[in-house]
């Protein structure tokens, strides 16, 4: 009997979709190991680890600068960017951050721009430490730098609560994006919701600098300025009925992990042992 297809993302409550960006059903068979390009090698986990235990680790590893972080009173602009600078290097692997300038606090390979603000400004509320020309908000700073980048076709922005994965595409009607709570998900020990997002938004799943990130289409980047016009006037859903951005086939794929596995609601564990999402919470 076939599986039947998620619909929505109640096994990940701290992560929230809106419009088509992903949909539910690509979430689930990203942590079930069924998309392509999900090798050990492609995601570039260190030698004599699984992807398991590098997300394991990973949480830890974010909980802790997480931790930090919300013990900070009032925390300025500047200490959310070193916090999120050294977020996202030890928790997702983005080792080839820089500065950049404008609303793009930081950016890595030149095409994963990054767009942050303190913990009291809303994502999509105006900004006060973004609007000294104009009024916008953070949402809309990243997605008009999306839209107007020939390098960049995904990109970041977050106040250091909330992290919300973008894509470049000037036809949405409506916003489209994925977010993470990252209060609730360290707060609440959700390793599912993060072994979601640390599948989602890896460095490694945009590609380096200069090389095609894991997908079979066009980079914003790579694709011919009239392509790339022809795609953007198409949007998001017309894109999606090709192959997933996760379909350059890969030759090894870890153990998939059940759908109930990844339900914490299906799952009570106490620390030390494995929780629902097959990590060790020590």
């Amino acid at each position: 009997m076939a599986r039947k297809q998620v619909t929505d993302m109640s096994a990940w409550p701290s992560l929230s979709l809106e419009g088509n960006l992903i949909a539910p059903a690509m979430i689930a068979k990203l942590v079930s190991f069924a998309a392509d390009e999900q090798s050990e090698e492609s995601y570039g986990i260190r030698k004599g680890l699984t992807i398991r235990e590098e997300i394991s680790l990973a949480f830890r590893v974010g909980q802790s600068h997480f931790d930090a972080f919300a013990k900070m009173e009032h925390p300025s602009a500047e200490a959310t960017r070193r916090f999120v600078r050294a977020f996202l290097n030890e928790t997702f692997g983005f080792a080839d951050l820089a500065d950049s300038s404008g609303a793009i606090a930081l950016i890595a390979g030149d095409r994963v721009p990054i767009v942050i603000v303190p913990p009291y400004e809303a994502l999509d509320r105006r900004s006060p430490t973004l609007s000294t020309d104009r009024s916008r908000s953070p949402a809309f700073a990243l997605q008009d730098y999306l839209n107007d980048s020939d390098n960049a076709l995904w990109g970041l922005v977050t106040n250091g609560a909330q992290l919300r994965l973008m894509r470049d595409n000037a036809s949405l009607t409506r916003p489209a994006y994925i977010e993470a709570d990252l209060a609730q998900i360290f707060g609440n020990e959700d390793a599912a919701s993060f072994a979601a997002l640390w599948l989602t938004i890896h460095r490694s799943r945009f590609g380096a600098k200069g090389r095609r990130p894991p997908t079979a289409h066009w980079s914003a980047g790579e694709m011919p300025a009239r392509a790339k016009a022809r795609w953007r006037a198409t949007g998001w859903r017309a894109k999606s009925r090709s192959r997933s951005a996760y379909s350059v086939r890969a030759s090894s794929k870890p153990t998939p992990i059940s759908p109930r596995e990844l339900n914490p609601a299906s799952c009570r564990s106490p620390p030390g042992s494995t929780n629902c999402s097959g990590l060790s919470i020590a």
